[in-house]
Formats: structure tokens, C-alpha cells, sequence
């Protein structure tokens, strides 16, 4: 069993909705079997094709993702812990919003009692929140003259957003999840927040949200969550506490994430 199709996916699908869509190129063949098919375009531009070929996935089944040369170099160097078979049937299994629970019970453990302490105290609502929290943008970089750079926009075959971590069958080093982990976190925070998957790097995710947290106990939630799934925290929100984490996710439409 490989990722289900939806009824009539397909280039043929795209190329007659949208008539300016540029040719597709193969682009790579995943380990679950998938073409993955794409076009060049620069950093500025490619947030545009996104909406609209996501706006037409509902009918071709091609989820869109913005991604480097890096990206498909890391594509090269699949998760071989598990098939493509078992880890698409332990993604419809697995609870991502327990899964994350479970992870971070596992740090409450291993914190020091200190620590541990001062994270449930932050999670109760004690923390400071800043006056300024930090709030990435898309991780669309530019040359250092400010000019776009090109990027790819590729086109995933998957039965629904969340399992595009099994299309792909990549993860499971340090503390990246492995698809079937990846896919079920992804469909929690999709049912939750609206979360769907926009720009991957191979070492980086970002994602557009529809309806992120508004209040400062579901954002503390959210951080909590975040910090389990991973590293990103210090590097990309310049947060020092549980708290400025929440800051930063607090109605934020955009959410990056990084891994080391």
C-alpha cells in the first residue's frame, strides 16, 4: 500500500485550471514510488503559486511545497527504519496531539527539578511575555543585494497534506520525526490550527496557518508542543523562555520550524 490518490489527480488537472502554469519537469521519484513533478521560480513570486496550486489541490491531489537544491539532496537519503507501507499505516493510526504529549512529559523527566518547575510554572501562565516578541516571516531568502533567489516549486502526490511526510519518507536523525510521527503531528496541528506545510529545506519547515492561537494559554500550549517537535525556538524566534516562544506564535500566520 502505497499513499493513496485522490480520485483524479494530476498535471492534466493543473494545466487546465490554470493557464499560465509553466511546464512540469520530474523533478525526483520518492522512495514511496511518487513522481514528484515542479517548475523553477524565483523566492518572491513562489508564496503566489503556492495559494494558487494549493487553492487546486481539493481536485489534482498535488500538494505544492517551495523547496531548495538542498531539499532534494536530503530527498536522497530516505528513512529506511520502516517501509513506505508501515509508515503510512502507523500515520493513520497515531495521535499526533498525544504523541507531543508523551514528548514532552519525556522532557518534564529528564529536566532537572529546577527547570522542570520553572516550565510548569510558564505553562500555568507565570512567565513574562515580552513587549516585542519575535515573528519570522517565510524563510525566503535573498541574494545581498535583496534580489529573489530561484527556488522549486514541486508538486507532492498525497491523499491529504499531513501525509506528504510519508510521500516523501524522509526523517527520523536527531530529533526530525519519522514520517509516520511527522504526518500524524501534522494532521493534530492542521485539524487544530489550520497548519499547512508551504517552504521545505530538508533541515527546515515553514507553515501557513489559518487559525493560529489568540489567546496566551493556547499559545503557552502551542509553544509547549512546538519545543517538543523541534529545534527552532533559539535560532528563528530568539525566544530564551518558554514564554517569548508563546509571544512569538501568539496569532502568527506564519510558523518555522528548524531542526539541527
Amino acid at each position: 500500500m502505497t499513499t493513496p490518490a485522490r480520485p483524479h489527480p494530476g498535471p492534466g488537472v493543473l494545466a487546465a485550471e490554470i493557464a499560465d502554469l509553466p511546464p512540469l519537469e520530474p523533478l525526483v521519484v520518492t522512495p514511496s514510488g511518487a513522481q514528484i513533478t515542479g517548475f523553477p521560480a524565483d523566492s518572491d513570486t513562489g508564496p503566489d503559486w503556492w495559494r494558487r496550486l494549493r487553492d487546486a489541490y481539493p481536485r489534482s491531489g498535488l500538494w505544492p511545497l517551495l523547496m531548495d537544491d538542498d531539499a532534494f539532496e536530503c530527498l536522497e537519503d530516505p528513512y529506511t527504519y520502516a517501509t513506505v507501507e508501515e509508515s503510512l499505516a502507523q500515520a493513520y493510526t497515531l495521535d499526533g496531539a498525544a504523541l507531543l504529549a508523551e514528548f514532552g512529559d519525556r522532557s518534564l523527566r529528564d529536566y532537572s527539578p529546577e527547570y522542570a518547575a520553572e516550565i510548569r510554572a510558564e505553562l500555568a501562565g507565570d512567565g513574562e511575555w515580552p513587549e516585542q516578541p519575535e515573528q519570522p516571516g517565510l524563510g525566503l531568502r535573498h541574494d545581498r543585494n535583496g534580489r529573489p533567489l530561484t527556488i522549486t516549486v514541486a508538486l507532492v502526490p498525497a491523499a491529504e497534506p499531513w501525509l506528504v511526510p510519508v510521500t516523501l519518507h524522509y526523517g527520523g536523525w536527531n530529533g526530525y520525526p519519522d514520517p509516520a510521527q511527522h504526518a500524524a503531528i501534522m494532521r493534530h496541528w492542521l485539524d487544530r490550527y489550520g497548519a499547512e506545510p508551504m517552504i521545505w529545506t530538508g533541515t527546515a519547515l515553514d507553515y501557513t496557518v489559518t487559525r493560529p492561537p489568540l489567546t496566551r494559554p493556547d499559545a503557552l500550549a502551542l509553544a509547549w508542543e512546538y519545543r517538543q517537535y523541534n529545534d527552532g525556538e533559539y535560532d528563528l524566534y530568539h525566544a530564551e523562555t518558554l514564554t517569548d516562544l508563546a509571544a512569538g506564535l501568539l496569532n502568527a500566520p506564519v510558523w518555522r520550524t528548524w531542526w539541527d
